[in-house]
């Protein structure tokens, strides 16, 4: 078995690892304490302030997820929170009667951290506003966290990330709240094969031109996703670089059809989505998205 230690009075997300003794072939349990993991692995780590976690016996509600399921969903920023795409299912939580089975400064909360808080029927994961501080990462076994998904985080913690690049294949965080070297902390995950970047709403913030620039090295990233940002044609042309990309997911007002002229020059690039994500209300007008697949008649847009 494997050791992962996280902080002891404070739980900092949730982990998932498979395996095929657990439901669903997979472990689940919040990152607080000690825990031990199968050997060879692949952990998910997603990192955000747990207040409580609160069970029912009753059908899944909208933020509710059964337990025994998969690993958690992609993530994508909403106004300054991070949230959890879900599908409404049954009942919605009002509709049900919620018992708190783990709570943030219960007494021996460590100990508490096992399977019998996520319940038989559905669960709810309640987070706070606290920033983690992610020094506790260094503690861990550099290739023990496979994808590693960030909520709200200290910023000037966001290095410690680097000491996971042994291991780490995928990764999802919101880039505009950290610090100037935030890409350069990317660019040092060299084994990196999935990447999801969320940048400004508003159009400005850290998801610029630079940074494009900077994680346009990644040797071994198959797929990205920007959400937002403020980046040009200019930013853009950066990722030609990318030898290994396959997919690309943009979604951003202000997309033009010549913006992915570069695509054209990428052998490995085979999908390009998001661009009409909401249909003839998404990112791009439906005639500049006719242009784009009219520019690129061999990657698949949608």
């Amino acid at each position: 078995m494997r050791t992962l230690r996280f902080p002891a009075d404070i739980a900092v997300g949730e982990v998932r690892w498979e395996d095929i003794r657990e439901p669903g072939g997979w472990g689940h349990l919040l990152a607080i304490g000690v825990l031990e993991v199968p050997d060879g692995t692949a952990v998910s780590l997603h990192v955000y302030t747990v207040d409580e976690v609160s069970v029912s016996d009753q059908a899944m509600g909208i933020f509710e997820t059964p337990a025994g399921t998969g690993p958690a969903p992609a993530i994508r920023r909403r106004g300054r929170r991070w949230s959890r795409r879900r599908r409404s299912r049954g009942r919605s939580r009002d509709e049900v009667t919620w018992r708190v089975t783990w709570q943030r400064g219960m007494p021996d909360s460590a100990v508490r951290n096992n399977r019998s808080i996520w319940g038989e029927g559905s669960y709810s994961v309640g987070s706070g506003d606290e920033a983690v501080d992610l020094e506790f990462i260094r503690g861990l076994p550099p290739d023990s966290v496979y994808d590693l998904s960030l909520g709200s985080i200290v910023p000037d913690s966001f290095a410690a990330v680097a000491h996971l690049a042994p291991g780490l294949r995928e990764l999802s965080l919101c880039i505009e709240d950290l610090g100037d070297d935030a890409p350069s902390v990317i660019a040092d995950l060299r084994a990196l094969e999935s990447l999801s970047l969320c940048g400004d709403q508003d159009g400005g913030g850290r998801l610029g031109d630079h940074a494009l620039s900077v994680i346009a090295d990644l040797p071994a990233l198959e797929y990205l996703a920007l959400l937002d940002g403020a980046y040009s044609e200019h930013g853009l042309q950066h990722l030609a670089r990318l030898p290994k990309l396959r997919h690309l997911h943009i979604e951003r007002e202000g997309l033009a059809a010549p913006m992915f002229r570069f695509a054209a020059a990428m052998p490995a690039l085979t999908k390009l989505t998001g661009l009409d994500e909401f249909g003839d209300d998404g990112p791009m007008p439906p005639a500049e998205v006719a242009q784009v697949r009219a520019m690129l008649p061999h990657i698949s847009l949608g």
